[in-house]
């Protein structure tokens, strides 16, 4: 190889050089840029579900609500329809009396039930 080759070889082996430097950099520049947008579907995505729990949560506490709610209620409609039938009357069934439990359980239980009646 004569001298002329050899630079021209040298001047290729360079340019390659500066091809993949460039290359090198546009993916480390696209790897960002895809991180980042990665970073923001990822926090919205996280915000939607923290939303959800606290739906749940929320709903959760409307539960324990409605059955402290329906206890009382329930007691209020039993002591009525015994009064009922010492004046004689025939009153209808009274709807179910919620287990003696924690909250947890009851909403198991219920959960329970509308799943065996094909309502969830």
């Amino acid at each position: 190889m004569n001298g002329q080759s050899v630079e021209r070889l040298m001047d290729i082996i360079l340019q390659m050089k500066i091809n993949l430097a460039h290359i090198n950099e546009t993916l480390a520049q696209q790897t960002y840029e895809i991180r980042e947008q990665l970073g923001l579907v990822f926090n919205e995505e996280k915000g939607t579900l923290e939303r959800c729990l606290s739906g749940i949560d929320e709903k959760l506490q409307e539960c324990a609500s409605l059955i402290l709610d329906y206890r009382r209620r329930h007691a209020d409609l039993t002591a009525m329809r015994e009064k009922l039938v010492q004046l004689g009357a025939e009153p209808s069934v009274l709807p179910p009396l919620l287990p003696n439990d924690t909250v947890e359980n009851i909403i198991a239980w219920r959960l329970r039930e509308i799943n065996q009646e094909g309502s969830l």
